[in-house]
């Protein structure tokens, strides 16, 4: 019975989503007559919900510029989801910022009872386990909602700028305030160097957290900062621990979905599930496309021809849905080795750089046919590893970070654009729009400022 009362108790928040009025903030209010998770067993069921590995928000790829929708298909999606596309002021964001921050509560509720969780030396590793995972998941949607909801993250500004709200406990009636920039990335990484020091090195699933992961997701917080010198000594930490990678050779390119779920690359699998938006409508730029070499086997490996376009199939969560498109926002070890390769390029280490780009190259291209990149120097490494980086991590929520970041780079600042029904729109490196408006209804209960 405790398993079908623990499985019930996890459904809660997302039961409490989808009932409650618009006007409960955060729509997370539990059921305190139920009972509270009070074992190791306990709290890990809660962890092992696979809805925390699925909540990551989904409108940093919507924003960005992997892809394009005709004027028809554009129309057909919800207006929220046509004004994140043309980076339209909306505040009807309520789902976006509900669903992740379900995720932080559940993670909470672990982390509000595990301390108190008595355990045997037998059980230390079981309750490292539960603990570590519970602070990697809320530094997870932490980051995650900060790259929705707030500015890019600028050192300069960063004590003064607007964060998140910082929920930090499972008290439901703590009224939210939005944190700095500063703080909100600082509790990412606190959260992320205390899980480090409890997780195992192996998961028994990669639906659960591990050491690699939260180097990995380090990282990718510090890339996202332009701390390059800590980005890369987080992604060699995870290197150094987990490596693998596909060789593409052994994949078939005329499979619907040629990598498999769980692949040897994937360090920690989630995903943002985009529920009114079919793969087909997602099309790909032709001068994207044209990029590929012939003999590149990421050109058939990512992506198909439909009606006369391309579209992208390549997608790491491995569902393969022909109905939801699953935007894949794990961490994985081709995402790490071109972490370390961009920062030592950005260290002037060119050799070293072009090493871990090659390693990673060298399983993209048909057999006998790769070259080894060279470059004359720094700057020609870091162009070429970019452009790299653009071309293999699509559909991962990576490029719109990568917009983020790079906007006031004079070399690699892109301003996206898009055409629809003749009308131009364009997202400006200065452009607000690089943060989405906090929900309407969260805002009037509790007076938080708003997004510009």
């Amino acid at each position: 019975m405790k398993s079908y009362r623990i499985l019930f108790f996890c459904m809660i928040p997302l039961i409490a989503c989808c009932l409650s009025s618009c006007e409960k903030f955060l729509d997370a209010k539990p059921d305190d007559r139920l009972a509270v998770p009070s074992t190791i067993t306990d709290l890990q069921l809660l962890l092992d919900d696979y809805t925390l590995n699925t909540q990551y928000p989904y409108a940093q790829e919507l924003a960005a510029d992997n892809f394009y929708f005709t004027t028809d298909d554009w129309n057909t999606l919800s207006q929220l989801d046509r004004d994140i596309y043309n980076w339209q002021k909306d505040d009807q964001t309520l789902d976006r910022w509900s669903a992740a921050y379900q995720a932080v509560l559940k993670a909470n509720v672990v982390l509000d009872n595990i301390d108190g969780v008595q355990h045997s030396v037998s059980e230390q590793t079981a309750w490292n386990n539960v603990k570590g995972s519970a602070l990697f998941f809320r530094a997870f949607y932490f980051f995650g909602i900060a790259q929705v909801f707030t500015l890019p993250y600028n050192k300069s500004s960063a004590s003064a700028n607007l964060g998140i709200p910082l929920r930090l406990n499972a008290d439901y009636t703590e009224v939210s305030v939005r944190a700095s920039q500063e703080q909100t990335y600082q509790q990412i990484i606190t959260d992320l160097q205390q899980a480090i020091s409890l997780l195992p090195v192996t998961p028994v699933i990669k639906s659960r957290p591990c050491k690699p992961a939260a180097y990995g997701l380090l990282a990718r917080v510090y890339l996202e900062m332009q701390q390059y010198a800590q980005a890369g000594a987080y992604a060699d930490s995870c290197l150094q621990l987990y490596k693998r990678l596909i060789d593409y050779n052994t994949l078939d390119p005329a499979a619907n979905v040629p990598i498999v779920r769980f692949s040897d690359e994937v360090i920690f699998e989630a995903i943002a599930p985009v529920s009114d938006i079919t793969p087909s409508l997602y099309r790909i730029d032709t001068l994207l496309y044209a990029t590929y070499a012939a003999n590149d086997l990421r050109r058939e490996i990512y992506f198909s021809n439909n009606t006369g376009s391309t579209v992208f199939k390549g997608d790491y969560s491995g569902l393969g849905s022909v109905n939801v498109a699953n935007i894949f926002t794990g961490i994985v070890t081709d995402e790490m080795y071109l972490v370390k390769a961009e920062c030592n390029a950005r260290a002037a280490n060119t050799a070293a750089a072009m090493q871990a780009l090659n390693a990673l190259l060298l399983t993209r291209w048909k057999t006998g046919t790769f070259v080894p990149f060279t470059a004359a120097g720094p700057a020609d490494a870091l162009q070429k590893i970019l452009t790299e980086r653009r071309k293999e991590l699509l559909f991962r929520g990576a490029r719109w970070s990568d917009l983020r970041r790079l906007k006031d780079d004079p070399q690699f600042s892109v301003t996206p654009v898009r055409i629809l029904d003749g009308q131009r729109y364009e997202l400006a490196p200065n452009s607000p729009r690089y943060a989405l408006q906090l929900p309407r209804s969260v805002i009037e209960k509790t007076g938080m400022p708003q997004n510009p």
